[in-house]
């Protein structure tokens, strides 16, 4: 009877990393995430300041590429989420690189307004806002909206210097208002390798297809690393294709 169990829980786990990595088929509640509350509030500086920075987030990873994390926490009259986002195997600083973040605060996918921040080679930050089918559009950001930092540094996760872009953003105060539950797609480039890095790995103008992001009152659980993420499909892998992000300046 044990073996039995035994080769039944392998034949399942072996279904599910085979259904992870070999399909690039993707909808949205097949990428499901939990941030959760912050323990120890970190430093936007583009860095691991500290080594209990971050420690209170889950690990998320895309390939063996990029990881990532986020926390909540209530601060004064604002909610706010924070993350942290590691490029492990980009260390030279190009004008072409790119971080995207795009987020349906609502969950009102491709027929309501949805938003993305993108930031260009390293130092320059621009909102966009999609309405319905439209395209998307450059959008006023005010100084306090959001919080971000990216340097060349090392971290806990790899002593070899790579990008690290950390961000925080009001929920509750601001053009991005979010729900408890809210979709968003991340988004990677290295302009010297331009291949589609994404969590999850689909298309950035379609919101329908993006992640959720859950969230939990509790601190996170010990041990919620890479080996058991993979197992709870949390996951996402590299798209087998080159996709070259193509900036989108005020498009109507």
């Amino acid at each position: 009877m044990r073996k039995t169990i035994a080769t039944t829980f392998c034949a399942l786990i072996l279904c599910s990393i085979l259904l992870i990595v070999g399909t690039n088929s993707v909808v949205a509640q097949d990428y499901v995430r939990t941030s959760y509350p912050t323990q120890v509030i970190p430093t936007i500086d583009g860095k691991w300041t500290t080594d209990n920075e971050w420690t209170d987030g889950e690990e998320t990873w895309i390939g063996t590429d990029v990881v990532f994390r986020s926390t909540w926490d209530n601060t004064g009259d604002d909610v706010y989420t924070r993350w942290i986002v590691e490029f492990l195997t980009d260390n030279t600083d190009n004008p072409g690189d790119l971080w995207v973040f795009c987020i349906d605060g609502t969950q009102v996918g491709s027929n309501g307004n949805v938003r993305k921040f993108e930031i260009t080679g390293h130092n320059e930050l621009t909102w966009y806002l999609k309405i319905g089918a439209s395209s998307w559009t450059v959008q006023a950001l005010t100084e306090d909206e959001i919080e971000w930092a990216n340097s060349l540094s090392t971290s806990p996760t790899s002593s070899t210097q790579h990008w690290i872009l950390e961000f925080q953003i009001p929920k509750n105060n601001g053009q991005i208002t979010m729900d408890i539950l809210w979709n968003f797609l991340l988004q990677v480039n290295d302009a010297d390798d331009p291949k589609f890095l994404a969590w999850p790995p689909t298309d950035p103008d379609n919101a329908d297809t993006w992640g959720t992001e859950s969230y939990s009152t509790e601190a996170i659980p010990e041990g919620l690393t890479f080996g058991v993420m993979a197992l709870l499909s949390s996951i996402s892998v590299i798209v087998g294709y080159k996709y070259i992000v193509k900036r989108k300046e005020t498009e109507v």
